[in-house]
């Protein structure tokens, strides 16, 4: 027990130079050079366009709408932390999930000469006829 009591303080003194060891590199939403998917805004209504596919839920509802979604482009250029910011439902919202997480690799964004993690939104529309 007396050991246990002389160690506290000591966890103490490290605990935090632990968690701040952990923290991650900061994710911006604007910056000098925003990422570019590859064949720019074109490129990427492309893919959605080709990749797209309509929920059989959202289609006996007839729903129609737009969810918007926001993910992170890392340094690399990959996609992480895909997430719903404004959903209809009915599947939609999975699909804009399913069609992030399958997206190439981007040109990453830049600030001050540097590759950086920045945070994107975007809409993907889903319309009936």
């Amino acid at each position: 027990m007396r050991t246990l009591l002389l160690l506290i303080p000591f966890l103490a003194l490290i605990m935090p130079l632990s968690i701040s060891a952990q923290s991650e590199e900061p994710i911006y939403v604007v910056v000098d050079k925003m990422p570019e998917f590859p064949g720019g805004p074109n490129g990427l209504g492309n893919f959605i366009r080709s990749n797209q596919s309509y929920p059989r839920e959202a289609l006996d509802a007839k729903i129609q709408g737009v969810v918007i979604a926001s993910f992170i482009v890392e340094k690399d250029g990959k996609v992480s932390k895909p997430t719903i910011v404004s959903g209809i439902g009915h599947g939609c919202d999975e699909e804009v999930i399913r069609l992030i997480k399958m997206m190439p690799v981007w040109k990453p964004g830049m600030k001050d000469g540097k590759e950086v993690r920045v945070k994107l939104n975007i809409p993907v529309e889903f319309k009936l006829g």
